[in-house]
């Protein structure tokens, strides 16, 4: 005869097992590759997170150090009249930085960024995180600063 069922465990959370936050990357002025005149400029980051898994089906949010405040790229400064933007590829992060028409950037100075690769599973298990909202994918992916 068999016995009684026993009761049903508790759900684990979520785990980040597929997902890697950078320590921060410090960019200093001589990293940046200047891309003629002085109103484009490009480094480039290694990622190491991002794998080809990561490349077919994740995403890669970027964010660079404004202050005390980590701001989500893309991002415009219509003050300074410049745009800082990125693209990523296997095991690499490439950061632009560009000035509108008639401006000159002579140099980004130094920048602080960070690189946080998300795997498909990870950002479908979370469908309601701003993933350009530094603290919403830091506490939903339980990264480590």
């Amino acid at each position: 005869m068999a016995g009684t069922n026993g009761a049903n465990g508790t759900n684990g959370t979520n785990g980040n097992a597929n997902v890697i936050g950078t320590n921060t990357v410090s960019v200093l002025p001589s990293n940046w590759i200047n891309n003629g005149g002085s109103t484009s400029w490009s480094t480039t980051l290694t990622a190491p997170a991002i794998t080809q898994a990561i490349v077919d089906k994740g995403t890669v949010s970027v964010f660079f150090q404004l202050g005390t405040e980590w701001v989500a790229l893309p991002y415009s400064n219509p003050q300074n009249h410049y745009f800082t933007n990125y693209g990523f590829s296997l095991g690499m992060v490439e950061i632009n930085i560009s000035t509108e028409a008639g401006y000159i950037l002579t140099s980004p100075g130094t920048n602080i960024f960070r690189v946080v690769a998300i795997s498909a599973s990870n950002k479908m298990a979370n469908p309601n995180t701003n993933w350009k909202d530094y603290n919403q994918v830091k506490e939903v992916l339980h990264l480590q600063d």
